[in-house]
C-alpha cells in the first residue's frame, strides 16, 4: 500500500512541478523519492512519513531560497519605473478631483497629485510613484 502512495506522491508532484516550472512541488517529489527508498529497504510506515517530511522540509528550507534567486525567469523589465525621480511637464491640469497629463521622458502618462494640490497646465512636477497606469507627482518650483 505504502508503494504506491509514495510512487502516487513523487509522480504527481514532479507532473505538478513540470507544469508549473516555479519551484512549488520538487520538494515533495524529493521527499516521496526519499520515503520510496525508505520503502524498499523495509523501513516502517512511520520512519518512511518521518523521512518524507523531513526530507521535504530541509529542501524547502535550506534549497528554495537559493533557487529562486539563481532562477528569476519571470521578471519582465518594463522601465517603467525609471521615470521615478525624473522631472515631468504637466500638459492637463491635475487637481484633487481630476487626473491630469504629465510628459515624461518623451511619454504621456496619466497623473495625479501626490497632495491633492493643483497643478496647472505648463507646471513641472516629479515623479513620485508608479501605481497601476498613472503617476503620482508633485509640483516643483522652477529653481528646483
Amino acid at each position: 500500500m505504502m508503494l504506491w502512495i509514495w510512487l502516487l506522491i513523487t509522480i504527481l508532484t514532479a507532473v505538478v512541478e513540470l507544469i508549473t516550472t516555479d519551484l512549488v512541488s520538487i520538494w515533495f517529489t524529493l521527499g516521496g523519492l526519499a520515503a520510496l527508498i525508505a520503502y524498499f529497504l523495509n523501513a516502517s510506515q512511520l520512519v518512511q512519513i518521518v523521512i518524507f517530511i523531513i526530507i521535504s522540509l530541509v529542501c524547502i528550507i535550506s534549497v528554495r531560497p537559493l533557487t529562486k534567486k539563481y532562477l528569476r525567469t519571470n521578471i519582465v523589465s518594463t522601465n517603467y519605473d525609471r521615470v521615478i525621480g525624473q522631472h515631468g511637464l504637466v500638459l492637463k491640469r491635475i487637481d484633487a478631483d481630476t487626473r491630469g497629463e504629465v510628459k515624461v521622458l518623451s511619454t504621456e502618462w496619466s497623473a495625479c497629485s501626490f497632495d491633492n494640490s493643483t497643478l496647472e497646465a505648463g507646471d513641472y512636477c516629479e515623479i513620485l510613484a508608479v501605481e497601476g497606469a498613472h503617476l503620482v507627482v508633485k509640483k516643483i518650483n522652477k529653481g528646483e
